[in-house]
């Protein structure tokens, strides 16, 4: 913005001059301004290219919200979130589950630390522990108010679904989020991913493939981070259970045990790329 200013005013005492208009040099200027979102969906030319997937309703499987959403491996989706260091540290590397709309969802690539999804057993999201007291609490709260400013605030659905050990990525995706969801939010800044964000996330090949036996796929899914880790996605047949990702599967547990949590967000529409390749060497800077 105080670059931007600096320009604008550059260009205002240089038009006065030459008698060009100063809107036309300041649209020549700021031209070169891309957003976040576009810069990632540019990278799409056709399934699976850039580690890419578009999730229209012609692709077999997918969510079919129109999402682009990465998928395989280790794709080039790192971006460098709090620091503005010329090495990003470690601990500020994210990693872009997708664009929604115009705005990038990003995910912690290392884990935050070890919290209970509710320390007193309830898996009501409005009221956890691990929601309101460390990821709407301590965690966004270390964060500067620059980078704060960063992340919208989202309505998270949160009224999960029954445990389904033959559901894919897809169904999962349904009764998360899609057409058979609950109408249950959560209006916050932080979540976690759901089940389906971590079913997309691997290889094509194992779209079909119920999540309880998703194992296989660990090493062609770039989200699957080791061990155990929580979802925001809560039995809805008890009060007491979530999902979580457990050694490449999918299952559920009880909220009260302590297992790894990874924070969860989407930034801003206006947010900009700056430069980066999105490896974890070279990550996407924004602005």
């Amino acid at each position: 913005q105080k670059k931007l200013f600096i320009k604008s005013f550059i260009l205002l005492f240089f038009s006065s001059i030459i008698g060009v208009s100063f809107g036309y040099l300041l649209g020549l200027a700021t031209e070169n301004v891309v957003l976040l979102a576009d810069y990632i969906k540019s990278l799409y030319t056709s399934q699976g290219s850039n580690g890419l997937y578009y999730h229209t309703s012609s692709l077999a499987n997918s969510a079919t919200d129109n999402s682009y959403r990465y998928a395989g491996a280790n794709p080039n989706n790192y971006v460098c979130f709090g620091s503005t260091a010329s090495t990003c540290p470690s601990d500020n590397l994210y990693r872009i589950i997708g664009v929604f709309g115009n705005q990038v969802k990003l995910i912690k690539n290392t884990r935050y630390g070890m919290y209970a999804w509710d320390s007193g057993g309830s898996n009501t999201w409005s009221s956890s522990t691990l929601n309101t007291g460390t990821l709407n609490g301590t965690y966004i709260s270390g964060l500067s108010s620059t980078w704060q400013n960063k992340i919208a605030t989202t309505n998270w659905k949160v009224g999960g679904m029954s445990q389904n050990t033959s559901a894919t990525a897809k169904q999962y995706y349904d009764k998360e989020i899609g057409s058979s969801s609950s109408s249950t939010t959560y209006s916050a800044k932080i979540g976690l991913m759901y089940v389906s964000d971590y079913g997309f996330a691997a290889s094509l090949d194992y779209w079909t493939t119920e999540l309880y036996n998703y194992e296989p796929s660990k090493s062609s899914n770039w989200m699957y981070l080791g061990g155990i880790e929580w979802t925001i996605s809560r039995g809805s047949n008890n009060s007491s259970s979530a999902f979580y990702v457990g050694f490449g599967d999918v299952s559920a547990a009880t909220v009260s045990g302590s297992v790894a949590v990874r924070p969860v967000f989407y930034l801003t529409s206006s947010t900009q790329y700056v430069s980066g390749s999105g490896t974890q060497s070279d990550p996407i800077r924004i602005n």
